[in-house]
């Protein structure tokens, strides 16, 4: 027999939480269901996972959010009443955060509460998940916009683990590069350092050089990381700053190779953000101000911001967005090209798929590039050393010769 933690509903609508015996969690449901009871959740009671205080919500990661959007359009689709797929969602993830989440949304639901606005009033989930919703509750459409949100997260998902993926052996060659540094600094240099005086054998210029360098380093090590670490924190600290991150953005995409590269990055996301929310049957303003909580660029989302404002006032997208000067004009040109023709949404998505493949082909070109450049290093520096060090041993040789 073991303890559960049990989330149930009664025949009068309360939800509470008890604590009960049974050999298993489904001999416990079981009996549960026969007494009336409407089971939401059946957990084991252990020591580890009590908890001094509210229980703390772990957060949402995107592939948890993705099978619930599958399984969730595939119920919607069904005709299976709203309450009782909630209730079928919350007890089939395998994520602490996200069913707490969804049974939070249940209880807002089952108070009256729309649907969009029960997901957006618990602050868990993406803007535009909930701009979607609303324009699905809008529509009468839940299903279509649920797939069309699925599409776009598995689109969006890839790219990304695409641009991440590219990034993991330049980042990786960086990491053993600097850890030979910091091993040739702690261990080669001072015991090669301790057999020439041992020796006493004359020490040529670089090799004076070398030995003198790695024991500065090794003496100023504590404070080289104290730097790194106020450094960290302090940029940690400015990043909650409006103008800090503005400033941040603005430098990060002058950059001279990877600027643009970012910059096509922003666009396509904005675009796919966009054309998702559009399809699903939003209008332009409202998109555009749930595309703007959504892209991860401040700069962006600020221009986005002057954009809405300009088209409230009859301006045409493309125009706006030309006003904020953020885009490039291959874009602009495209989107003016979907508002003329009246297929804007279709557009859009176009435009996105033209700059994610842009953008892979120009990190991919980028990697082929830094690659070389890093394994270079990493041999300039272990030929450096040895070359500093075994000068002294041949002039020793010649000595005794």
């Amino acid at each position: 027999m073991g303890d559960y933690v049990c989330r149930i509903g009664t025949e009068a609508g309360q939800v509470i939480n008890q604590t009960h015996q049974a050999s298993s969690e489904g001999e416990l449901r079981a009996r549960l269901v026969s007494q009336g009871y409407y089971v939401f959740s059946v957990r084991p009671k252990s020591i580890l996972s009590m908890r001094v205080g509210p229980p703390r919500r772990g957060k949402i990661k995107e592939d948890d959010l993705l099978i619930f959007n599958q399984q969730f359009m595939t119920l919607s689709k069904s005709g299976l009443p709203l309450q009782k797929s909630l209730a079928m969602l919350a007890r089939q993830t395998r994520s602490e955060g996200l069913r707490a989440a969804v049974e939070e949304v249940q209880e807002k639901v089952r108070g009256g509460a729309l649907l969009s606005e029960a997901f957006e009033s618990i602050n868990k989930f993406p803007k535009i998940y909930c701009a979607t919703l609303r324009a699905g509750e809008r529509s009468g459409s839940l299903d279509k916009v649920l797939s069309q949100y699925v599409t776009y997260q598995k689109t969006a998902r890839s790219f990304r683990k695409k641009f991440l993926s590219a990034l993991i052996y330049p980042a990786f060659l960086l990491v053993f590069l600097s850890g030979l540094i910091v091993l040739i600094d702690t261990f080669i240099i001072p015991r090669f350092s301790e057999l020439y005086k041992e020796l006493n054998v004359p020490l040529p210029p670089l090799t004076m050089f070398v030995i003198s360098l790695g024991l500065a380093i090794k003496r100023m090590g504590l404070f080289l990381l104290i730097g790194i670490a106020l450094a960290i924190w302090g940029l940690r600290t400015a990043s909650r700053s409006q103008a800090a991150r503005l400033q941040w953005d603005r430098l990060k995409f002058r950059l001279p190779v990877a600027g643009k590269l970012l910059l096509k990055f922003s666009v396509a996301e904005f675009m796919r953000t966009l054309s998702t929310l559009l399809q699903g049957g939003l209008p332009i303003v409202t998109a555009l101000q749930s595309s703007a909580a959504s892209v991860s660029s401040p700069l962006l989302a600020r221009g986005l911001t002057q954009a809405r404002i300009e088209i409230m006032g009859g301006r045409p997208l493309s125009e706006s967005l030309r006003m904020t000067g953020f885009f490039p004009p291959m874009a602009l040109d495209m989107i003016e090209v979907g508002e003329t023709t009246g297929a804007l949404p279709s557009m859009l998505e176009s435009v996105a798929e033209f700059f994610e493949e842009d953008v892979n082909i120009d990190l991919s070109t980028l990697v082929a590039m830094v690659d070389p450049v890093m394994i270079a290093s990493i041999a300039i520096v272990v030929a450096f050393v040895l070359v500093a060090f075994y000068l002294p041993l041949f002039s020793l040789a010649g000595q005794v010769h």
